[in-house]
Parts: structure tokens; sequence; C-alpha cells
């Protein structure tokens, strides 16, 4: 699996909330957990947030 990051931001002065590493499957996996992400934070902070997608990072997975 890998982490996919994103940040997410409210619009006001581009003031970064947070930065989550999502683990998943795929890209469309990853995009569709960070989308229900924004609508919690939306919720919690009552203004819309931005999300930009950072990039990928591969998980080292113990076969020991």
């Amino acid at each position: 699996m890998k982490q996919y990051v994103f940040s997410f931001y409210t619009e006001q002065a581009k003031h970064v909330v947070r930065e989550e590493a999502i683990l998943a499957d795929g890209m469309m996996d990853a995009f569709v957990k960070a989308k229900k992400l924004m609508k919690t934070y939306e919720k919690e902070l009552g203004t819309p947030i931005r999300v930009q997608y950072k990039g990928v990072r591969y998980r080292n997975i113990d076969i020991a």
C-alpha cells in the first residue's frame, strides 16, 4: 500500500489546517478518503477547505 500525502488548507490566507498521509490502494481510493476528510474538517471549522495533492510515499513492509 502507498501513502498519498494531501494538504488541507483554508481559502482565506492559505493557512494549512493539516497535512495527512492517507493509506490507500490506489489514487482514486486516496481521493475518496481525502474528500471525506475535507468534509469533516469543513464541519469542524465552519469554513470552506481546499485540498492539495503533495505526492506519494511508499510504506515499508516487514516480511520477517
